[in-house]
């Protein structure tokens, strides 16, 4: 027998059980059981389910990369740095290195150039572009003369670190695919390397780069190619590495490619005209061939050879000078680490009217100069479009052309130099 107590406590229970069931089944109806509130909370929790795929990560990194790639109105857009270190064993007292054209400083990093290369290839109207822009050291060397006086440094413009290297419109003529026509700034077709330190093959470059060849050009030019065998360019220019014209006189420029086999082409340079200011009877000429020649999977073998003379110097009559050069590139073998690439250069350069090469020593105008440089150079490619190298380099001239000098003695100068150098530089 249940007492009156018992009773109460029983209907007491099962009326707190139906409230409690109740609620449950209300919440239930709502959609809100504490089973799919916890359920709702632990997805709330969890990231999205594509989050940590690295499938989805690779594909939005695709996207990103495409867009800055294929950015709008067809533009390209590229970069690159260098940045060397270089040691003269004479140790010489000015803290330059002699008969260098870009690699000047002694016991020194230089940032030696930041480049911005902006361009769009000719679209269906046939239009295209190319500009590169240039910042530090090399772009101070690159000698253009912004104001036309004949001479190079004596305005800021052309003491600044920053150098508008190429600037040029280009138009493939309609009907005719294979003719395009070019107005502009651009770099010259002359010599076997480029402004560019990690488009060649060595760290420093050759004494014909530095004193026989031009830099660039302002002018118009048109080239046509003969499918994928030859090629041929003429160009009028205002001259030497001038924006402004310094005489009354223009200059022709020429190149011819020929490619008769697939691992053996030629180009014949030429250019001739008035370079001396306010004189446009006194004529240079140059004219080089370049010839590559390769034997094999990652052997390079480059032959330059360069003549020049100029006329009505004023000072002794006619000049000339003659060049050659070549160089060696072979990248070893792919099972290595890392990408490792071997290159050797020879040159010889002969100044024999001593109008080209300058004359430290006291060899005067009109001097016979010549010398000659060994340059080998080790790279190792560290990652997709980074790049470190070294170089050691021998020079040795007929006269005392390299300056030997402890600081604050007076100057002296030997026949040969000893040069050692490491350079990084990335492009992309």
């Amino acid at each position: 027998m249940m007492t009156k107590s018992n009773w109460l406590l029983a209907a007491a229970f099962v009326a707190g059980t139906t409230d409690i069931a109740g609620a449950v089944h209300a919440r239930t109806e709502s959609g809100s059981t504490l089973e799919e509130r916890l359920e709702r909370r632990e997805r709330q929790d969890e990231p999205p389910a594509d989050c940590c795929d690295p499938w989805q990560l690779r594909r939005r990194l695709d996207r990103i990369e495409a867009s800055t790639e294929h950015l709008p109105f067809g533009l390209e857009l590229g970069s690159g740095i260098a940045t060397s270190y270089e040691y003269d064993l004479n140790d010489p007292g000015s803290r330059r290195i002699s008969l260098r054209s870009f690699d000047r400083n002694h016991d020194s990093f230089v940032l030696d150039l930041f480049q911005l290369r902006i361009s769009r290839a000719p679209g269906v109207d046939g239009v295209g572009f190319v500009a590169k822009i240039d910042f530090g050291k090399l772009a101070e060397r690159l000698g253009t003369d912004w104001d036309g006086d004949g001479t190079s440094g004596n305005v800021a413009a052309e003491r600044d670190p920053v150098d508008l290297q190429e600037a040029y419109v280009t138009y493939d003529v309609p009907g005719l695919p294979d003719l395009r026509l070019r107005a502009g700034k651009f770099v010259t077709p002359l010599g076997a390397e480029v402004i560019e330190p990690w488009s060649n093959p060595n760290i420093s470059r050759s004494l014909a780069f530095a004193w026989a060849d031009p830099f660039t050009h302002v002018g118009a030019t048109a080239s046509y190619a003969f499918g994928s065998q030859a090629s041929l360019m003429l160009g009028i220019v205002n001259g030497w590495d001038n924006v402004v014209d310094a005489n009354d006189g223009k200059t022709l420029v020429g190149s011819l490619g020929l490619t008769p086999v697939e691992r053996l082409s030629f180009t014949i340079n030429g250019i001739y005209g008035a370079e001396q200011p306010d004189r446009g009877d006194a004529k240079r000429g140059s004219i080089d061939l370049v010839s590559t020649i390769k034997p094999g999977a990652g052997f390079a073998i480059v032959l330059n050879y360069l003549y020049g003379n100029e006329t009505d110097l004023g000072v002794g009559g006619d000049a000339e000078w003659n060049a050659f050069s070549g160089i060696l590139a072979y990248d070893l073998a792919a099972a290595l680490p890392l990408p490792v690439g071997l290159a050797l250069r020879g040159e010889y350069f002969d100044d024999s009217d001593g109008t080209r090469l300058p004359t430290p020593d006291g060899n005067g105008f009109g001097a016979h100069q010549s010398a000659w440089e060994v340059t080998t150079t080790l790279q190792v490619v560290l990652a997709p479009g980074l790049m470190l190298r070294t170089e050691y380099r021998y020079d040795k001239g007929r006269h005392r052309l390299y300056e030997k000098s402890p600081v604050g003695a007076a100057a002296d100068f030997r026949n040969d130099q000893h040069t050692i150098a490491a350079e990084m530089s990335y492009v992309f």
